[in-house]
């Protein structure tokens, strides 16, 4: 359960700030309202415009560590409920959509016998990088400002209890179903060894993304990255 927060104004980025907290052994939040070398999947720059929520999670779960980028996302869609948004989807493993544009993006590190979780949500961001042009932001959905420090808060009282049923229950994947988007969806594939393109057929229930091949092939997808080719 988190309950402790560190905040910071100014950091390189939340992960590389996180991995100096975990010889404290406990669950906790490191949040910063800037950061100069934010990253997301694969290595990428994660651009942090001011008024975006920048934080990362320090959990020991000890087993179902596959299922993290899974309740990280589904925390953030049941937080945007909260504020009565719409059009939102998940698409896997760690994105979420507000209208078919990424507002949420998440990262699972495993450090020791740690999971550092990230989360870059996109709240009073307006002037998002122009490179991003399938990006959105909370505000700019809506119109409305939104307090960090509530949607912080909120954030966390909705991350406890479902990651708490992870630890004693395992959750059940099948809701994602009501968010995933791309099912039956022709999608790019990349893996270390060869890109390929594959229909989206289904999400296990270990997180695990169900694709088949041009060939025909059913293939399960764990950590590789998958592109939508129409946006």
């Amino acid at each position: 359960m988190i309950q402790e927060v560190v905040r910071f104004k100014d950091v390189s980025s939340t992960q590389d700030t996180a991995k100096r907290f975990i010889h404290r052994h406990h669950e906790m939040a490191i949040v910063a309202q800037h950061q100069r070398r934010g990253r997301g999947r694969h290595g990428r720059a994660w651009s942090s415009p001011t008024g975006g929520l920048y934080l990362s999670l320090i959990l020991f779960p000890g087993h179902r560590m596959m299922l993290i980028p899974f309740l990280a996302s589904l925390s953030v869609v049941r937080l945007l409920e909260h504020y009565a948004l719409s059009g939102i989807a998940i698409h896997w493993p760690n994105d979420v959509l507000l209208h078919d544009k990424k507002v949420c993006g998440v990262i699972c590190e495993q450090h020791k016998d740690s999971v550092i979780c990230g989360i870059g949500l996109n709240v009073n961001s307006i002037d998002l990088p122009p490179n991003l042009g399938n990006a959105t932001s909370m505000i700019r959905e809506t119109g409305r400002t939104y307090d960090l420090d509530e949607v912080l808060t909120y954030y966390i009282r909705i991350f406890n209890p479902l990651y708490q049923e992870l630890l004693e229950r395992g959750l059940k994947v099948a809701e994602a179903l009501n968010y995933i988007t791309g099912i039956g969806e022709v999608v790019e594939v990349v893996t270390r060894n060869a890109t390929f393109t594959a229909t989206i057929c289904d999400v296990n229930s270990d997180w695990s993304l169900l694709v088949r091949d041009e060939s025909g092939v059913s293939r399960t997808l764990y950590c590789q990255e998958v592109r939508r080719l129409v946006w």
